[in-house]
């Protein structure tokens, strides 16, 4: 809160952060998070190293996803105004 009073003080123009992209980066630093992405980079790998397959990642992405979203949820509103 200070340093936002500095910065409009200083005639500084106010950069605003939507919440939910501030929440959602921490929350993929979380273990769950991380270790669903690896999955997912390794399967984006895996298919991207062929030259035909049928094989999406569509599983992993959703896995990826909802932990992010699962952590997302506790702590969303505490983080806003």
């Amino acid at each position: 809160m200070v340093l936002e009073m500095q910065k409009v003080l200083a005639g500084e123009p106010e950069e605003e952060q939507d919440p939910l992209n501030v929440v959602r980066e921490h929350c993929e630093q979380s273990e769950k998070c991380v270790r669903a992405r690896e999955k997912l980079e390794l399967c984006e790998t895996r298919v991207n190293s062929r030259s035909q397959t049928e094989e999406q990642c569509v599983e992993e992405l959703f896995d990826f996803l909802h932990a992010r979203d699962h952590c997302v949820a506790h702590k969303l509103f505490n983080n806003l105004k």
